[in-house]
């Protein structure tokens, strides 16, 4: 490494933030599948359009250093956006279920509700909110999730919603409309150069001002209303913590000798300033001697990389996708991830994208799923995500399958052809870890992914491979 590495402390130098327009139209988010494998979302969906705000694979090259403070803006804005979005399209779908008589199309809007609740939580945890104040708020997003998901499946098992669950659902309702009208005002004042990054950075007593601004949204108005049930979303689950993190707290200094020691032709590496949002990270731009610039963030527990995001030089390709793969695992394993292989790999243009997920007692663990990208022409890996992995391993007993691969096999409709099959650990809805035999399977010239439960014998999902420009996604 070359000696003109900084290792001192540098303020970011932030410049004006890009506006977004709010996409207004709600999107259509294939809401009919329930419970998809979130440890299978295809690396190109994840690495190429990450809304966790680590622009994983965004392929873009910056020249100046203060281009990272407005990439990581852009990201903030594009959360708080879609965050936006998918209140308007929940307070939309609570409209019409209160509108209708019928129980089909109760559930189906319920449905809706849920799904989109579950967007909501990934849009708020991918923003730079700290402190108390916004808990209650959070906290109904996500019991909201589950409580409708609690009344479709009483619709769908026959039963009619009575005048006390009506009356929770009014309230809800009131509640995201007090939601939409503030976060719309707030739209309005990012149209005039409100910067998500610069008022995160400036502390108002205890807490920053993003925050503050945020946590208005509960000091508006909106009335919380307490969800009595039996469902997915009790506190000890919706207030868990980060399992995976491990080690004591390290600085900024050691943390530039474990990422000298990971990358092996860095030319510089500077200092960018701290993170403290679901992850507390410092922050650091590397240029490599194939001129790359690579944003990497290491957490302040443990000192271990979390995402690495950059982009190609020359988009031309050089590696072959298996010398890609020998990468794309040696770089996981030298972050002292290991027991891994590739469960799921793609190439699209000069980049292969890899979903490598460790093994226990031969038994694929896809919630501790880390997702990497590699450079095709220079071998770097200029995008990795192991957030997933730090937010759900530990140290698991993994039970033994009760159903043999051959007798699961025998449940598979026979309308498809398999053409595949392994034991894995499957991360359902409810926050289920799920011990199911997985089939890959044919049918009519399209691929689907078929999970049986290994212990009982049920159907769990169901996902599709679609092809699409941007590549293959699993739906």
């Amino acid at each position: 490494m070359k000696e003109n590495k900084e290792t001192k402390n540098k303020k970011d130098t932030t410049s004006s933030s890009t506006k977004q327009s709010s996409k207004t139209n709600t999107k259509n988010k294939n809401k009919g599948l329930k419970g998809a494998v979130i440890g299978l979302t295809v690396a190109t969906s994840i690495l190429g359009a990450s809304t966790l705000g680590l622009a994983i694979g965004l392929g873009i090259s910056i020249g100046m250093e203060n281009e990272y403070a407005n990439h990581l803006e852009n990201l903030y804005q594009k959360n708080y956006y879609e965050l936006v979005d998918n209140v308007n399209s929940a307070d939309t779908a609570m409209s019409k279920l209160l509108a209708s008589n019928s129980s089909s199309y109760q559930a189906k809007m319920l449905t809706d509700v849920a799904q989109t609740s579950k967007e909501m939580q990934n849009n708020i945890a991918s923003l730079p909110l700290t402190g108390d104040d916004i808990v209650e708020c959070v906290k109904f997003i996500n019991q909201m999730s589950g409580y409708t998901q609690t009344l479709e499946e009483k619709l769908v098992q026959g039963g009619t919603l009575t005048d006390a669950d009506l009356d929770t659902l009014n309230q809800m309702h009131d509640s995201l409309t007090e939601m939409k009208k503030y976060l719309n005002n707030m739209t309005q004042q990012m149209a005039y150069g409100y910067n998500i990054l610069k008022a995160s950075g400036d502390i108002v007593g205890d807490f920053d001002r993003f925050t503050l601004d945020f946590a208005q949204i509960k000091a508006d108005g909106a009335d919380y209303p307490t969800m009595i049930y039996d469902g997915p979303f009790a506190d000890s689950v919706v207030n868990q913590q980060i399992k995976g993190l491990t080690g004591d707290e390290v600085t900024k200094e050691e943390c530039y000798a474990i990422i000298d020691k990971v990358f092996k032709n860095i030319s510089s590496l500077k200092y960018q300033g701290q993170s403290d949002g679901r992850f507390s990270t410092f922050n650091y731009l590397l240029t490599n001697a194939d001129n790359q610039k690579l944003y990497v963030q290491a957490t302040k527990i443990g000192g271990h990389i979390l995402t690495v995001s950059g982009g190609t030089v020359n988009h031309s390709q050089t590696l072959s996708k298996e010398e890609a793969e020998k990468v794309a695992l040696d770089f996981v394993r030298n972050n002292g991830i290991n027991d891994v292989q590739v469960v799921w790999s793609d190439v699209i243009g000069s980049s292969a994208f890899f979903n490598v997920a460790p093994m226990q007692n031969g038994v694929v663990l896809y919630p501790d799923l880390v997702k990497v990208k590699v450079d095709l022409e220079t071998g770097t890996i200029i995008g990795y995500d192991a957030m997933t992995y730090y937010t759900n391993h530990t140290d698991r007993v993994v039970p033994k399958a009760s159903i043999t691969t051959a007798n699961a096999e025998k449940l598979v409709d026979d309308s498809f052809m398999i053409v595949g099959s392994r034991v894995v650990l499957a991360p359902l809805e409810y926050n289920r870890e799920v011990l199911c035999h997985e089939f890959e399977c044919e049918r009519n010239d399209a691929t689907y992914y078929i999970y049986i439960n290994a212990e009982t014998g049920v159907e769990e999902n169901i996902l599709k491979v679609v092809t699409t420009d941007d590549g293959s996604k699993l739906m």
